[in-house]
């Protein structure tokens, strides 16, 4: 229990240290989006901070720029931060959904790829389950991805919310699409396909 205690007072100093006053209470967060500008100094310097500590994403692994910490030491983390009203760093899909999805079911050179932006806040991602002809009603989607061995071959449209990314230009909207009876893929409009547990 000395470790976590020896966590918490680092922790501590160094939030007190590092969180700017205008990073503490309402205000805005980045989600890596390079279409919403945060003209916010404070907000900025924080982000960078948390980045440079591996915070932005505290669990996830050091190699991708997380902060490995683990669940007492995560916890900690929050606490403290919630002590001095500290806002999260980054937030959106890419820290909430994308990322976990990769670090469980992507291949290494997906995480590779992606990890590291996400952590960086350099790219926002969003969901896309729209098609014509079907909107949102999921049991309607026509959109399939045929297996092909060492890659997969994806027919259909999509439309909906679009985030540029800060460096291809591409669009990174991931979606799940029925591939076979009882299986989901998570695809993105650059067709990166991971393949999941059946349901």
């Amino acid at each position: 229990m000395a470790d976590i205690d020896d966590f918490r007072a680092e922790t501590r100093s160094w939030l007190e240290e590092n969180c700017p006053a205008g990073a503490r209470g309402p205000g805005p967060i980045s989600t890596g989006a390079t279409t919403i500008t945060i003209d916010h100094e404070d907000t900025e310097l924080w982000l960078d901070r948390m980045i440079e500590k591996g915070w932005t994403a505290p669990v996830w692994p050091k190699e991708y720029g997380g902060g490995a910490l683990d669940t007492d030491q995560y916890m900690t983390l929050i606490q403290e931060m919630r002590r001095i009203d500290a806002r999260a760093p980054l937030g959106g899909m890419g820290v909430s959904l994308i990322g976990p999805t990769l670090l469980e079911y992507g291949t290494d050179e997906q995480k590779a790829r992606h990890i590291p932006r996400i952590v960086r806040g350099e790219v926002a991602w969003c969901q896309g389950y729209s098609e014509p002809g079907a909107g949102s009603d999921l049991a309607s989607l026509r959109t399939r991805a045929e297996d092909k061995g060492d890659h997969f071959v994806v027919n259909g449209q999509k439309f909906g919310p679009r985030v540029p990314s800060t460096q291809t230009g591409s669009l990174r909207a991931f979606e799940p699409i029925p591939m076979y009876p009882n299986t989901w893929e998570l695809v993105s409009c650059s067709w990166i396909c991971i393949r999941t547990a059946s349901r």
